[in-house]
């Protein structure tokens, strides 16, 4: 006798398939208020970096939150908020650039540049350029980062 064991499980996918085919997760939002708001909250939350404000930090980001850089090394809520304490860099600059927003309901991936200038506790000089990609969502009414991911670009040639 033939095994049937998949029959219920093609079911099911297609049942999952064609549900959320026409969902609000397929119809992504790039322009309007949401967008407005994430791009407000990702410039305090450079803005906070920049100061090394650990209390807006411990506001801004979720505590689930993990940034995975693009040596594969992965860092958390804690780890921002401590290096915030140490002051471990003095930023003169920390900003984002070429920001674009893809929001998926309560749920958005946001894309661009970040411009990191300053002096690291041991007199070293910090100037970084990054690409990132991060997931925030909205959790009790306010946009929070809850992962990121950082590759540091290539100098650009003098």
């Amino acid at each position: 006798m033939r095994s049937t064991w998949y029959r219920p499980a093609f079911a099911v996918c297609g049942l999952l398939l064609c549900c959320t085919w026409g969902s609000p997760l397929s119809a992504q939002v790039t322009s309007g208020p949401q967008v407005d708001a994430i791009l407000a909250y990702e410039k305090a939350a450079c803005a906070a970096y920049e100061r090394n404000d650990a209390a807006a930090l411990d506001s801004l980001i979720h505590d689930s939150y993990t940034l995975t850089d693009s040596k594969g090394v992965i860092t958390t809520k804690a780890d921002d908020i401590r290096d915030a304490k140490a002051r471990s860099i003095e930023f003169t600059t920390f900003h984002n650039e070429g920001m674009k927003v893809r929001v998926y309901g309560n749920s958005a991936i946001v894309t661009g540049r970040t411009i990191l200038k300053g002096k690291a506790k041991d007199g070293s000089a910090v100037d970084v350029e990054v690409q990132f990609t991060d997931t925030v969502v909205l959790v009790d009414g306010r946009w929070r980062i809850v992962a990121g991911h950082v590759s540091r670009l290539k100098p650009k040639p003098a």
